[in-house]
């Protein structure tokens, strides 16, 4: 045996080779599992805990195998540093795309967005089937909705785009949006009026989201469509935030990514209480949860209702500088405006700066993020409330993807 091991000997490069995998391997086992990562800004997979359910799992993403696949993915050791190393790499090659970011011009990143997804249930796209709930939950309260899609940075600022790129046309999408809508509710398109100012900063560079001018030209719309008086920016001073390196940034890692600005209004701010949407179940499990050890009392904590304000901005400290809106993408939250009327706003993250322009229409404004919404019923939230108005705003991309719209005709009970 000994003269075998003294054999090894003859190979150094062999013998480092697999001490090289045994070091790695024992330090990569006590690196501490994270629960987030800063760089990339999203929420990093824990280690799975094997279950007969995981185990005879038919589909593919709640398979054990595949979910033991993500957290040692995403909780390797190193894991930024590596991710870093890559993003330098490519940029030597001069790529002009990594990780489904695409490089434009001026400092500009897209989104690549070439196809649309199929629907999770039954033929065709889930954009086909978003736009057949949507026209459904109108249909259902005729002239109550107001519906905006936003499109896409790729549709407005084209000049900025990277040469060939061939991104979805969302036009003809739009058409049929506003076709299943017509003598239903109103729906505002805003290709045109973006467009109309394109050369001004409406698109994060770095990030997925329009920016706070963006959002405003857009209410601007909306109150001409609502009939209200517009707030005037010009009475208004903004707080800018430099440094936001945003989502496609996240993505990317690009090298010498130009940052952007964040601007805010600190005098568009008013008393929101995020109210915690929970079924008697989940309450039940969490009081159990929290009595058995079984939960942190910051974890049971956030299931209690909280009064904020409309900005966190603790957050314009972080990479995340965007979730400072709203306090991030809350299931229900309530905000008291001052003026009259109620309206249900339903949306994705894009109406976290849309919100606060609301502020001087309505004395109170309803905030929904329909995958949280387990509790209730789009339907008896307007029956219990008698709502004025109600919004409902995505974005193009995560409209075209979003299979939680089928809840806007989900049934009580």
């Amino acid at each position: 045996m000994m003269e075998k091991l003294r054999s090894l000997l003859h190979y150094p490069a062999v013998v480092l080779f697999f001490a090289f995998i045994l070091l790695w391997s024992i330090a990569d086992s006590r690196v501490n599992d994270r629960k987030e990562s800063d760089l990339e800004n999203r929420q990093l997979a824990q280690k799975p805990v094997m279950t007969a359910k995981n185990l005879l799992a038919t589909e593919e993403e709640k398979k054990f195998s595949y979910l033991y696949e993500q957290y040692i993915n995403d909780q390797f050791l190193g894991r930024d540093g590596w991710i870093s190393l890559k993003s330098r790499a490519e940029s030597v090659l001069l790529k002009t795309e990594n990780n489904g970011v695409l490089y434009g011009k001026n400092g500009t990143m897209y989104q690549k967005f070439f196809t649309l997804s199929a629907a999770v249930k039954g033929d065709g796209t889930q954009l086909e089937a978003n736009i057949e709930n949507v026209g459904a939950f109108a249909a259902r309260h005729p002239g109550l909705a107001t519906v905006i899609v936003v499109p896409s940075a790729d549709q407005i600022t084209t000049d900025e785009l990277p040469a060939g790129a061939p991104f979805i046309d969302e036009a003809p999408w739009m058409q049929k949006l506003s076709g299943a809508l017509a003598g239903k509710a109103d729906f505002i398109d805003l290709t045109q009026t973006l467009r109309s100012h394109a050369g001004e900063y409406l698109y994060y560079r770095t990030d997925h989201h329009w920016t706070t001018l963006g959002a405003y030209y857009a209410y601007l719309a909306y109150a001409q469509s609502t009939g209200r008086t517009a707030v005037s920016t010009d009475a208004l001073k903004a707080d800018e935030v430099d440094g936001f390196l945003g989502t496609l940034y996240s993505k990317s890692k690009k090298v010498g990514a130009r940052a952007d600005v964040l601007t805010y209004y600190p005098q568009l701010d008013a008393k929101m209480t995020i109210i915690q949407l929970l079924t008697d179940a989940d309450r039940s499990a969490a009081q159990q949860a929290y009595a058995a050890g079984q939960m942190t009392e910051a974890a049971y904590a956030q299931l209690a209702d909280r009064e904020v304000g409309l900005y966190e901005t603790d957050k314009l400290s972080t990479r995340d500088k965007y979730g400072m809106f709203l306090w991030g993408n809350n299931g229900f939250s309530r905000i008291a405006g001052t003026g009259s009327g109620k309206v249900l706003v339903i949306k994705d993250s894009y109406a976290n700066s849309f919100v606060p322009f609301l502020l001087g229409d309505y004395g109170t404004i309803d905030v929904v993020d329909l995958r949280s919404l387990k509790s209730t019923t789009v339907d008896e939230l307007i029956a219990q409330n008698g709502y004025d108005n109600v919004l409902v705003l995505y974005n193009f991309q995560s409209f075209s993807s979003d299979t939680n719209l089928v809840l806007l005709n989900r049934s009580a009970g």
